[in-house]
């Protein structure tokens, strides 16, 4: 092998282990902030108040905070103080 294909062989493979912990944190973000939301909702419920209903649920919102989690973290501190904002904390 030459020493270009050792360069691009280990390029690779940091190139994967950055995707896994990058998709590794919108993993754990999606299960928290929905842990967040689910409690908030409860919250609304026991409170006899609006409960908005969840548009993106299910797979394409685990698609959505998995990919999008830093969007959704900036978004969150820079107008709540909060990485996991909910109804409840506005």
């Amino acid at each position: 092998m030459t020493k270009w294909h050792v360069v691009l062989r280990k390029s690779f493979i940091i190139l994967l282990v950055l995707i896994f912990v990058y998709l590794g944190v919108g993993l754990g973000f999606h299960f928290k902030w929905q842990g967040e939301l689910d409690a908030c909702r409860e919250r609304q419920i026991a409170q006899g108040q609006f409960v908005e209903p969840e548009v993106f649920g299910g797979m394409i919102g685990l698609l959505f905070d998995v990919t999008s989690w830093p969007w959704y973290v900036r978004a969150n501190i820079l107008h709540w103080g909060t990485a996991f904002a909910t109804p409840c904390d506005h």
